[in-house]
């Protein structure tokens, strides 16, 4: 099996990967705080405290999988590279 990827297409996936991470990263902290917001001014009491706890939590596991996948991309772009750097000699 061959791979032919040229240094700017490498550059060009790792932007595209960097930038959905950078969005994945975004819309969970939008969850957050569009959470944050509801049930701190127009729901409150009892429910929206326990809502606010669990959305909380969801928060906190969404970023420990974004913060695995992180890892996953940051093996794939050194990866990405490598391949460049070993068909470039």
């Amino acid at each position: 099996m061959t791979l032919h990827l040229t240094p700017a297409e490498a550059q060009s996936k790792i932007e595209n990967i960097d930038k959905q991470m950078m969005d994945v990263r975004r819309l969970a902290s939008q969850i957050l705080d569009q959470t944050e917001s509801m049930t701190a001014s127009s729901w409150t009491g009892g429910k929206a405290a326990k809502f606010r706890g669990i959305m909380t939590q969801h928060h906190e596991d969404f970023n420990y999988v974004i913060n695995n996948l992180q890892h996953i991309v940051d093996k794939g772009k050194s990866d990405i590279n490598a391949l460049v750097s070993h068909d470039a000699d």
